[in-house]
């Protein structure tokens, strides 16, 4: 999106180039419209009401499709100098990798993402692995049918091979936060997003993961690694509050 927030520049999962969308929203709706990002509108909402509260320099991470990211830092939301800050989740993280949605090849949210344990989880289920029993009897034999949400689902009932998965993606996760650490030097890192309900189970591996990677490790602060607060309500939470702040600056 751009700095002014009227215009979505460009969008990886969507066919919006230059797309005028506030001006569209408006149009429709006939009323003022306040746009913002949902990883931007989550951070926000985490930092006044959830788990970085207190905390001036936080970036959250939502998992889901893909990986959004945001920054708030001393007490306004992040954009960088032309608004496209946050996306992480199209840092390069292994050269010649995956294709991604966005024209790269190799993107952190090709590793780390609810969509990347999908794809790795059909993967090994097409393999006829016997470790994949459990995937495959989740979807009647059609692997073609495995998500994300539904490895999750099995690994928090203890299947070993969705377990296993979801550490993987853990542990890419962890890798991707030791570089930011690297750039930004945050005092918190908040996950969110619909991966974030894999708890203990995706953060533990990811925490692990960073304190391996971490440049300077043993020898600096590193930056905590929490679970959203507030769910999957967030964006919305911060959508709110946001356009609450907005209206007050206006007025």
């Amino acid at each position: 999106m751009d700095l002014a927030g009227g215009t979505v520049l460009f969008s990886p999962h969507l066919a919006w180039r230059n797309e005028p969308l506030r001006e569209n929203l408006q149009r429709l709706l006939r009323r003022p419209v306040l746009l913002t990002n949902d990883a931007d509108a989550a951070a926000w909402a985490e930092w006044r009401f959830g788990a970085g509260q207190g905390e001036d320099r936080l970036v959250c991470i939502t998992l889901g499709t893909g990986i959004g990211g945001a920054m708030v830092m001393d007490g306004r939301v992040e954009r960088g100098r032309f608004g496209v800050a946050g996306e992480f989740g199209h840092q390069i993280i292994m050269p010649g990798g995956h294709r991604c949605e966005c024209g790269n090849r190799g993107c952190w949210e090709q590793y780390a993402s609810g969509n990347a344990l999908g794809r790795e989880a059909r993967l090994l289920a097409r393999s006829n692995s016997p470790m994949a029993q459990d995937l495959l009897a989740a979807v009647d034999g059609h692997p073609e049918a495995i998500t994300g949400a539904i490895v999750t689902e099995l690994a928090l009932a203890g299947d070993p091979a969705s377990r296993e998965l979801i550490e993987e993606v853990g542990e890419w996760l962890g890798l991707g936060l030791a570089n930011l650490a690297a750039a930004l030097d945050p005092g918190l890192f908040v996950i969110g997003g619909g991966l974030c309900s894999a708890g203990d189970l995706l953060v533990e591996p990811a925490r692990k993961a960073f304190a391996r990677n971490l440049t300077g490790r043993g020898f600096r602060p590193a930056a905590g690694i929490e679970l959203a607060a507030l769910g999957p309500n967030a964006g919305l939470i911060g959508a709110a509050d946001l356009s609450r702040v907005s209206s007050r600056v206006r007025n």
